[in-house]
């Protein structure tokens, strides 16, 4: 039987702590976790995965130019990052580096797999405005 699930790669270099978001995604995506960020460019850029998860420190850091490196790696691919304190998560996809617009979803991090699959799941409309259950909302950064 063929795993038909959305691949999603997760990139946990050193320093972040994407363990517990990793086995919670199990459930709804093909998790494939890769430590070193070139290895992870290249094999999106082979596979074209669903969407590369990342921790939120590596968007704080680079800013746009992390988005642009991952976008020319695969365009088609959607980039998302995850902060996670405590019980909370924030996960966050920036729009055109350019413009500063970030479409974030926060959710208990127990239900991160849903949120991600909320994210993906959004259309271009919905994504510029708080949306009905009031969870997802379009900032400028």
């Amino acid at each position: 039987m063929q795993d038909v699930r959305p691949v999603l790669v997760l990139v946990e270099t050193e320093g972040s702590d994407l363990g517990s978001p990793s086995r919670l995604l199990q459930s709804r995506y093909r998790v494939v976790t890769c430590p070193v960020e070139s290895v992870a460019l290249e094999y999106v850029s082979e596979s074209v995965p669903a969407v590369v998860l990342q921790d939120a420190s590596a968007l704080y850091l680079e800013g746009p130019t992390i988005v642009q490196r991952w976008k020319l790696a695969c365009p088609e691919t959607r980039i998302l990052f995850l902060d996670a304190e405590g019980p909370w998560a924030l996960l966050m996809e920036p729009e055109d580096p350019d413009s500063g617009m970030v479409r974030i979803n926060p959710c208990v991090l127990d239900e991160v797999a849903s949120a991600v699959e909320e994210m993906l799941d959004g259309d271009g409309v919905a994504a510029r405005k708080e949306v009905e259950d009031g969870r997802m909302a379009y900032l400028v950064v």
